[in-house]
């Protein structure tokens, strides 16, 4: 693909995630988001690389601050932890954001962030981002089938449990273990 055409390409994947605030009166309005490979693609060190995600914001704006509710269901691929394919594991999470309007010296939260006041549109592409990645759970592995059993790669997993198997230990500390029996 020529340079031009992946900027273009890029480029038009992250305007997608854009909110145009400015003209929109004050009240409740609703905005759907379609998160699919692309979006994962603008992240060079992303884990995850495949996803189907649709993200549901209600935006509700008044006088002097923005109240985003995020609401993010969807499967996303990523690798095991266990076996190290590839797998989908489904991604839930509902998140709350509040968009102040004001000066650069109040200090910004997690739930809380500050523009100024010329601004006319906000880019939820790396809120949306970090919200999916802090939805998957610590341990990323198969879920088991309905029997109960791991389905993971099998190949893997005899790999794995021959080389536990195999109890490694360093034969200079043999004779001081023989030394700490003998004192018994």
């Amino acid at each position: 693909m020529q340079p031009k055409k992946l900027i273009q390409n890029v480029l038009g994947t992250l305007k997608k995630n854009i909110i145009q605030f400015g003209g929109l009166s004050i009240g409740n309005h609703n905005f759907e988001f379609q998160i699919d490979d692309t979006f994962f693609e603008n992240f060079e060190y992303s884990e995850i690389k495949k996803g189907n995600i649709i993200v549901n914001i209600s935006l509700e704006k008044q006088e002097t601050m923005l109240i985003l509710s995020f609401n993010i269901n969807g499967n996303v691929n990523i690798i095991c932890d266990r076996c190290s394919d590839f797998f989908d594991i489904p991604v839930s999470t509902n998140e709350q954001l509040i968009i102040k309007f004001g000066d650069e010296d109040f200090e910004e939260t997690d739930d809380i962030l500050v523009i100024p006041f010329t601004e006319h549109k906000i880019d939820l592409t790396h809120l949306i981002y970090e919200y999916i990645n802090l939805s998957l759970p610590i341990k990323r592995v198969h879920p088991d089938d309905k029997q109960g059993k791991p389905t993971c790669n099998p190949e893997i997993i005899k790999i794995i449990e021959g080389l536990s198997e195999k109890e490694s230990t360093d034969h200079r500390w043999d004779a001081l273990k023989k030394l700490k029996t003998k004192t018994k």
